[in-house]
Parts: C-alpha cells; sequence; structure tokens
C-alpha cells in the first residue's frame, strides 16, 4: 500500500510538471528567420508581349480585305535604391495593298515599322515625386491618351503633343492630389535619323518632329473613387490645349479645346470636343 501511494504521488507530481515543460518548448524564437531583407543590390524586371492576328471586314468598302495587327514589344527597367531607368521598343507589321501601298486592307505585306519608344532614367523621392531626363519619353497628357474612355477600341484621341526626344519629366502620383509635368525642346528627329530603319514603309521616327511644348495635369480625387482632372500643353507656334474631365469608377467624361490643331497634330485649325463615357460589369 505504502508503494502506491508513492507511485500514485510520483504520477500527480508528473502532470503537474508536464505543462510547465510543454510552455518551455513552444517559447517563441527571440530571432526571425523569415523576415524579408531589404535590398541592397541593383534589380533589374524584364518585360515583353507579342500578339499575333488580324480582322476582316465583312461589309462596306473594305469588305473581304484583311488588316493586320500582329505586333511585338519588351523593356528592360533597372532600379538600384532611388534610382531608376527605362528602355522599351515596340514594333508592328505594316499593312499593304496588292499595288504595295502601305496601311491598305488587303491581303498584301508591307514588311515591319518599329523603334525605341522609352529611353530615359529618374530619381524617385522620399515623398514619391520622380525627377526624369529622357532620350525617349511619353509626354504627361500621352499618359493619359485613354483616360475616361471605357470603349473595348478605345475612343478618339485628343491633338496633344505625345511621343517626344529630350524631355524633363517631374511627376507625383501618390495620393489624393497627383500631377505630372513634362517641357521639350522642340525636335527634328524623324525616320531618316532613326536608331533602328526596318524598310522603306517604316515612318517610325517621323513623329518625332515637334514644337517646343510643356505639357501636364493634375488629378484630385474629390470623393472616394472620384477623380476630377485638369491639363494642359503650350506649344510654340501651334497653339494651346486646355483639357477637364471626371472619372468615377462606371461615368467619365471630359472636354478639351485646341486653339491651333483639329484633326490630329499636324492639321492646323481649332477643335472642341466632348467625350463620355460609360461602364457596368
Amino acid at each position: 500500500m505504502k508503494n502506491n501511494n508513492l507511485i500514485y504521488g510520483a504520477l500527480a507530481a508528473l502532470a503537474f510538471c508536464t505543462p510547465a515543460i510543454a510552455a518551455d518548448v513552444a517559447h517563441p524564437a527571440e530571432h526571425d528567420d523569415m523576415k524579408t531583407p531589404e535590398l541592397s543590390t541593383t534589380s533589374y524586371r524584364f518585360y515583353g508581349e507579342l500578339g499575333v492576328g488580324g480582322y476582316m471586314d465583312l461589309e462596306g468598302e473594305d469588305k473581304h480585305k484583311y488588316s493586320d495587327g500582329t505586333y511585338i514589344e519588351g523593356g528592360l527597367e533597372i532600379k538600384h535604391g532611388s534610382w531608376f531607368g527605362l528602355i522599351y521598343g515596340e514594333g508592328w507589321t505594316v499593312q499593304a495593298d496588292r499595288q504595295g501601298n502601305a496601311w491598305v486592307p488587303d491581303h498584301g505585306w508591307g514588311g515591319f515599322e518599329g523603334g525605341i519608344n522609352r529611353l530615359y532614367g529618374g530619381y524617385k523621392t522620399d515623398s514619391s515625386t520622380e525627377i526624369m531626363l529622357s532620350l525617349r519619353q511619353d509626354s504627361s497628357l500621352d499618359d493619359l491618351q485613354w483616360w475616361g474612355d471605357f470603349t473595348p477600341d478605345l475612343g478618339y484621341v485628343i491633338p496633344n503633343t505625345r511621343d517626344i526626344m529630350y524631355a524633363l519629366k517631374v511627376q507625383n502620383l501618390a495620393g489624393d492630389f497627383r500631377y505630372s509635368v513634362t517641357a521639350t525642346p522642340a525636335g527634328h528627329h524623324d525616320e531618316s535619323k532613326a536608331w533602328l530603319h526596318f524598310g522603306k514603309y517604316d515612318r517610325y521616327d517621323d513623329k518625332y518632329t515637334y514644337p517646343a511644348m510643356v505639357n501636364g495635369y493634375v488629378q484630385y480625387d474629390i470623393a472616394e473613387k472620384v477623380t476630377w482632372m485638369n491639363g494642359l500643353e503650350l506649344t510654340d507656334g501651334t497653339g494651346q490645349l486646355l483639357l477637364t474631365g471626371i472619372l468615377t469608377p462606371n461615368l467619365a467624361a471630359r472636354a478639351w479645346h485646341h486653339t491651333g490643331r483639329a484633326r490630329g497634330q499636324n492639321v492646323p485649325g481649332t477643335e472642341t470636343g466632348f467625350m463620355a463615357s460609360a461602364m457596368y460589369e
């Protein structure tokens, strides 16, 4: 009986000790080996896209004539601390008719057109302001080319200066108030001075002939998911552009007036326009 009492006492003591031992084992580690280290080296990101295909009209003037839409694009993004840069190229096939006329729907082949679309470097401050110098760049208003346009095939393009070469671009796209400003001298570059040339139908670099200009915009979120935008472009000799618009998740509208261009960048005149777009999903 005495031995049984000793056994029962030992078992009782073990029962009280077991939770203490388990608690000891489950004690969290003081060093977290899973913590993600901060990036201190240069990072590279390559991206690209290839699209193959086209369409054929079933009615109208170009009935049963093929329009090719094949394209390729690719870029390399580099980041090192607050410094960043990008080189990006693009190209597409040129549709031609049987007589060799370019950009005409038919079953002919007109070769290839393309070039370097973006080549710039910049610095991003702690307050998210980006300062960029470029050899190839999209202007600030070009970044808003499809702003407020929900149409599947994209709608009308306003006549602002788009792709540019040597430029200074300053922007801050963080927070409720955002802005972007771009300034560039006159461009005198054309296909005869192209860095890359893909044949007689390649006119890609002709777009880099333009007057000196400055353009930009401000955006402000006046309510949750409701953005008010105002834009301005001043050019040396081809007038000014005024732009305003409202964007919500399901409804958008924009209005503009250009004092020196109409129906495109190289058509003199004036242009006033309004566009509204709606979407439901």
